[in-house]
């Protein structure tokens, strides 16, 4: 049996929301302070979420996989969020936090993308020029990025793959997530995750152990706050909210990443990533506008 699927209260919906991009928006902050490689900073944040997901198992009393089909269609998505972390987290190594968290925010405008190439769906004028924007606000930052140096272009493309595996996840996840319990649904997915990771750590040799101690802690805090607390909720909101909201307050993690980038590493962003930045914003909105307006036809 699934969850009861109804609408929360205004109020609460939105405390869940601000919460959820709160916790998330601190995960690039942390990731720059670990010393450990890329690979696994996403592996042991994907395997510590998975821990934490499973010491609530013996307190879960609600069912799990109705359809063994449903399973695997979570398993492929975790493969896709395994993929988004190796490639984000990795940007952050070569560019800079606002330019990799505002390209990463794309996704709901891949999602559309999807949504046309495989479903048919159609994205209207408005959408067809939000897709138009993000590819101009990408193009922006990345251009000013090049002209920085040519390591923050690779950084760039590797946020822009991350949003691409991200809407991957979320496009296929949204076919399972209304039949299948949180806890089912996020065991699955962050396990294969850290399996997809540790596999293609170790095939590119770029898996190594953590050379300090700290970097546990990193971890622990990546895996509680941006994972449990920020993702987790998001996947709440998602079940008892509306798409709008949700989709829209996503804006909110570049804007609360890169003001902690300024405040804690003094990390401040370019004229051309701002500009950027606010043109990719834009496009987000538009998106979510759009499938808010193609919600309410359907009702």
């Amino acid at each position: 049996m699934s969850e009861d699927k109804h609408i929360i209260s205004p109020g609460l919906g939105a405390l869940t929301l601000v919460i959820g991009v709160f916790f998330v928006s601190w995960a690039s902050i942390l990731i720059r302070l670990a010393q450990s490689p890329p690979t696994t900073i996403a592996f042991f944040r994907m395997f510590f979420s998975s821990l934490m997901i499973l010491a609530a198992v013996p307190f879960y009393r609600s069912g799990w996989y109705e359809r063994r089909t449903d399973f695997w269609i979570s398993a492929l998505s975790g493969i896709f969020l395994g993929l988004h972390f190796y490639t984000w987290i990795a940007s952050l190594s070569y560019t800079s936090i606002s330019s990799s968290v505002v390209l990463v925010t794309t996704q709901p405008v891949f999602v559309a993308i999807l949504g046309y190439l495989f479903l048919k769906e159609g994205i209207g004028a408005s959408g067809a020029v939000a897709v138009i924007l993000a590819i101009a606000g990408s193009y922006l930052i990345a251009r000013g990025d090049f002209a920085v140096g040519s390591a923050h272009l690779k950084g760039d493309l590797l946020a822009i793959a991350g949003a691409l595996a991200a809407a991957a996840y979320l496009f296929i996840g949204r076919f399972v997530r209304p039949r299948v319990n949180l806890i089912p649904y996020v065991l699955t997915v962050y396990s294969v995750a850290s399996a997809v990771i540790l596999i293609l750590g170790l095939i590119t040799g770029t898996f190594k152990t953590p050379s300090v101690k700290i970097d546990y802690l990193i971890f622990f805090l990546l895996a509680l706050g941006p994972t449990i607390l920020g993702h987790n909720l998001y996947n709440f909101a998602l079940r008892h909210l509306p798409v709008f909201p949700v989709g829209m307050s996503i804006i909110g993690e570049p804007v609360l990443a890169t003001i902690w980038g300024i405040l804690i590493l003094g990390e401040e962003p370019i004229f051309t990533t701002i500009v950027g930045g606010l043109i990719i914003i834009l496009a987000v909105a538009m998106v979510m506008i759009r499938l808010k307006k193609r919600q309410e036809n359907r009702a």
